[in-house]
């Protein structure tokens, strides 16, 4: 009779992993929840089995089997936490996580320290903690709290309510998980069936709902399917466009000899300036390049989480720069606004060109907008090296942004309407891209002065740069003035 719920339970967690991989593929926030579902299916069902047993023998293989999947079931929880709020600041946190519940793991397969045997209880043997154990329970209750701050917090920050509808369902599921934790007490000779199991099997379900109902990573497979779709027939518009800048000389010189000895005379068709028409293929070609870059762009913000590192080779800084003033669709007049300092010729740095060509993009855009919002100003490029790095800084003479705002400016899905604020994904892609070429963006302002933002880059590769590389402390602080 108390196998049938965990039985239950562990058919269920089946289900539901097989239903979200089912439905939204391998992402990188199916896999963690899949990760929670295999955890618990496996748990659950060896309690099913452990419940039924009568033999000790079998009894203690069973505690081991599952303590050690449960082990793991705290860290595969905030493991989709950190990735539902994209806290990329948080792997250092999960990969120590992971590393504690892989020793804890050994320690439980090869000795008594975590799990020291079983009691038996009225409803059968159940796991007797060891030494060690409290551990495991301080970890859970530490990454519980880590989890709940960084939903509150993305909650308070995104401006889509899409992803706050998502943020309530992650956090009652987690308070669902909170209330199985009583279980520890059996774990300690409190002789009461746990009756967690009744949390955990709701936990999930408010899960798989939230992910099936809101699509967690379908709004990205769709813009990506668009702009794919989008850029064959603007990719054709411009090959288009390429053969009437070509035709439209020939043309017009044949219209003016026409109107100039009188064999074409329909005045409803005069053009009064025919030279204009030159200039409208040139301007549908720089259109559909601009357009163009901005679904790259989007693209490489998709596909940044799968960037392949082995492709990142050593480039010249001033080239970047260059090409980004080149493609970046100004308005009338606005070009004049970016000034760049001589760059030295010599300064590289390692990683990709074209997503560096795109961070800068992103600093250009909002630089314009800061001094579109004044009225005047400048924007001004400068580079350098410091210390084992190349150090690109853009400044522009903007409003600036208000210090509260200012160390929020990265996070992911903060975004209101006002210049500071609206960065959202366009500063978070900025960080993540410099991070993945090992080095870091930082930001600094003057309210009613100036902004900058400055990028702190490896001049050469070096081994796991992304992660043991750090830029000078000078340039990793946000400050503001």
């Amino acid at each position: 009779m108390y196998s049938i719920l965990p039985a239950f339970v562990s058919a269920l967690f089946l289900c539901f992993g097989v239903y979200v991989l089912a439905t939204e593929g391998v992402t990188r926030v199916s896999i963690p929840f899949v990760a929670i579902c295999a955890t618990t299916f496996v748990w659950q069902g060896t309690w099913a089995l452990l419940f039924q047993t009568t033999s000790a023998d079998i009894a203690g293989v069973l505690v081991k089997t599952g303590y050690f999947f449960i082990l793991f079931l705290p860290t595969t929880f905030y493991h989709f936490v950190t990735e539902v709020v994209s806290a990329r600041r948080d792997r250092t946190i999960l990969r120590v996580s992971y590393g504690v519940c892989a020793l804890l793991a050994v320690m439980l397969a090869t000795g008594n320290e975590v799990v020291s045997g079983m009691s038996v209880h009225s409803f059968g043997y159940y796991p007797k903690a060891g030494r060690l154990h409290p551990i495991h329970v301080i970890q859970t209750v530490l990454l519980a709290a880590r989890s709940v701050w960084l939903l509150l917090r993305a909650k308070r920050a995104t401006g889509a309510s899409s992803f706050r509808n998502l943020f309530n369902p992650c956090l009652a599921s987690l308070a669902m998980y909170c209330i199985s934790a009583t279980d520890y007490a059996v774990n300690y000779g409190y002789d009461f069936y746990p009756i967690g199991v009744i949390f955990i099997a709701i936990s999930p379900g408010i899960l798989a709902v939230a992910i099936a109902r809101y699509g967690l990573m379908r709004p990205r497979l769709t813009l990506a399917t668009i702009a794919h779709e989008v850029a064959s027939p603007l990719a054709t518009i411009g090959l288009h466009a390429d053969e009437l800048r070509l035709l439209i000389p020939e043309l017009l010189g044949g219209y003016r000899l026409a109107v100039e000895h009188r064999l074409y005379t329909d005045k409803s068709f005069i053009l009064d300036d025919p030279d204009r028409v030159a200039t409208l293929a040139s301007a549908i070609r720089h259109q559909v390049d601009s357009t163009s870059t901005v679904i790259e762009m989007s693209l490489a913000s998709l596909t940044l989480s799968r960037l392949d590192k082995r492709h990142f080779a050593s480039h010249r800084l001033e080239a970047c720069v260059e090409s980004a003033l080149r493609r970046f669709p100004f308005r009338t007049g606005e070009r004049n606004l970016v000034r760049v300092e001589r760059i030295d010729p010599t300064i590289h740095f390692f990683g990709s060109d074209s997503l560096l060509v795109f961070v800068l993009f992103n600093l250009l855009k909002n630089g314009i907008e800061a001094i579109r919002s004044v009225g005047n100003g400048e924007i001004e490029i400068r580079a350098e090296r410091r210390d084992g790095f190349c150090v690109l800084s853009v400044t522009d003479g903007g409003p600036g942004i208000a210090a509260d705002v200012l160390p929020r400016i990265f996070e992911p899905f903060y975004s209101t309407k006002t210049h500071g604020r609206g960065a959202g994904v366009g500063l978070t892609f900025c960080r993540n891209v410099c991070e993945a070429f090992g080095g870091s963006i930082s930001c600094e302002s003057q309210s009613g002065v100036y902004t900058t933002f400055t990028l702190c880059l490896p001049e050469r590769e070096t081994p796991d740069s992304a992660d043991r590389r750090r830029p000078p402390p000078s340039t990793r602080s946000v400050r503001a003035g």
